[in-house]
């Protein structure tokens, strides 16, 4: 397949956008409610930290981080390196019902380098590779049905392109595997 180029800026717009679709969905599309209290879903949201631990991204990693799996009401999936300088990751979803396609077409044009990688169980999957100050950036998409899950890497020089690639595309079929075992994705 040919690649395709990405600015970071759009792909950060459209992370943005994610998370914020993923809160509209969570709330069940409608708009946020003034009363704080109000505001608190009344079941858990979708967490990608459920299917992943800290263990599992370090060793594809090959270093040590710690998991932010934030609270129920309020989720976060980040993993940080133990050691200053090394590879962060973080995971966030929308659940988009057009699928990736229609939603890739909606980003415009991106700076890196776009691959389709084979993701087990997943529907499809992207792949945007970036060097940006001397630091690896890499994002990949994977869908299974209307879930669709974002996979952040930055590393920071000296980085092991090998590593951050691999890591990403094992973070997305962990992501990937959960969501069948899910409602979300099942």
């Amino acid at each position: 397949m040919a690649e395709r180029h990405l600015p970071l800026r759009r792909l950060g717009s459209l992370l943005g956008g994610l998370g914020l679709a993923a809160t509209l969905v969570a709330c069940g599309g409608e708009a946020p409610a003034t009363d704080p209290a109000a505001a608190v879903p009344t079941t858990p949201l979708w967490n990608p930290c459920d299917g992943l631990t800290a263990e599992g991204v370090g060793e594809v990693l090959g270093a040590d981080v710690t998991m932010d799996a934030g609270r129920p009401a309020a989720p976060r999936c980040a993993f940080t390196p133990a050691e200053e300088g090394g590879a962060a990751v973080d995971a966030n979803y929308v659940l988009f019902p057009a699928g990736l396609d229609e939603a890739w077409d909606t980003m415009g044009q991106l700076d890196g380098a776009v691959t389709n990688p084979t993701i087990a169980q997943a529907d499809d999957a992207r792949m945007v590779v970036n060097i940006d100050g001397g630091s690896l950036l890499v994002t990949g998409f994977v869908q299974n049905d209307d879930l669709i899950q974002v996979v952040n890497l930055v590393d920071p020089a000296p980085y092991d392109r090998a590593v951050g690639l691999r890591a990403v595309r094992q973070v997305m079929t962990d992501l990937s595997a959960h969501a069948e075992d899910s409602a979300f994705g099942g």
